[in-house]
C-alpha cells in the first residue's frame, strides 16, 4: 500500500506540476525522462532542484537494484518449478541467495542500461506490467468459474463480481489504445516478443514443468478438469 501511495503522489506531481510549468510537448518528448527535475530547474530554487535531482538518482538506483535482485528471485522461482532451466534455482551455500540468477542478470541489466535508450526500457517495462493487469480479470473470471461459490472456503467474497474485473479490463484496453497512439512501435515489438516467447515455452519448455507441484492446495477438482 505504501508503494501504491508513493506512485500515486509521484504521478500527480508529474501530471499537475510538470505539465503546468512545462509545455506539454516538451514533457511528452521521447528524450525527456525527468520532467519533475526540469520543472524544478525552472523555479530557480537550488534547494528544490537538488531535492529532485537526489530523488531522480535514488529512483534510478532503486530500479537497477530491483531489476537485479527482484528479477533474480523470479528467475530462481521459475527455475525451481522448471519453467526455466533448473540451473537458475541454485542457492549459494553460504549467503543463501540465488547467486546464479543474480550473476546471469547483471550483464543483461548492464547491456540494457548502456545500449538501449531509457525511454524504450521504461515503456517496455510499463507495457509488460499492463499486460499482467490485463490477465488479472481473465483469471478472476476463470477462477470463479472453476471454483464457484460454496466449493471452497474463501477469505473474502466480492459482492459486486464481476464488475471490478470488467472495469479493470476496460481500463487496460483503453490504456493499450492510448499507448498505441504514442508508442505504437514499442507496443507491437512487446507483443511480438511475448508471442514468440509463449510459442517457445509451449513447444519446448512446458514439457519439463512439474505440473503436479503446481497444485498443493487441498481443494476439490475444478469444474471442467
Amino acid at each position: 500500500m505504501t508503494g501504491i501511495i508513493t506512485l500515486l503522489i509521484a504521478a500527480a506531481l508529474t501530471w499537475y506540476i510538470a505539465c503546468g510549468m512545462l509545455p506539454w510537448e516538451y514533457v511528452g518528448w521521447e528524450l525527456e525522462l525527468a520532467p519533475l527535475y526540469d520543472a524544478a530547474k525552472i523555479t530557480g530554487s537550488p534547494f528544490l532542484e537538488t531535492v529532485l535531482f537526489v530523488g531522480t538518482l535514488f529512483s534510478a538506483i532503486a530500479s537497477a537494484n530491483g531489476c537485479i535482485n527482484d528479477a533474480a528471485r523470479a528467475w530462481f522461482s521459475m527455475g525451481r518449478d522448471r519453467y526455466l532451466p533448473a540451473w537458475f534455482s541454485a542457492v549459494h551455500p553460504r549467503y543463501r541467495t540465488p547467486f546464479r540468477s543474480i550473476i546471469f542478470l547483471i550483464p543483461v541489466v548492464a547491456i540494457f542500461a548502456l545500449k538501449v535508450p531509457l525511454a524504450q526500457i521504461i515503456t517496455f517495462s510499463i507495457l509488460s506490467g499492463l499486460l499482467n493487469y490485463t490477465f488479472m480479470p481473465i483469471n478472476v473470471w476463470k477462477f470463479r468459474k472453476m471454483w464457484p461459490l460454496g466449493s471452497i472456503r474463501r477469505g473474502y467474497e466480492h459482492p459486486f463480481h464481476p464488475i471490478p474485473a470488467i472495469v479493470l479490463m476496460i481500463l487496460c484496453l483503453t490504456t493499450f489504445f492510448a499507448v498505441y497512439l504514442g508508442y505504437g512501435r514499442h507496443l507491437l515489438a512487446m507483443m511480438a516478443f511475448y508471442i514468440i516467447i509463449s510459442i517457445w515455452f509451449s513447444l519446448r519448455r512446458y514439457q519439463f514443468v512439474r505440473r503436479a507441484d503446481q497444485f498443493t492446495m487441498n481443494w476439490p477438482r475444478p469444474k471442467g478438469y
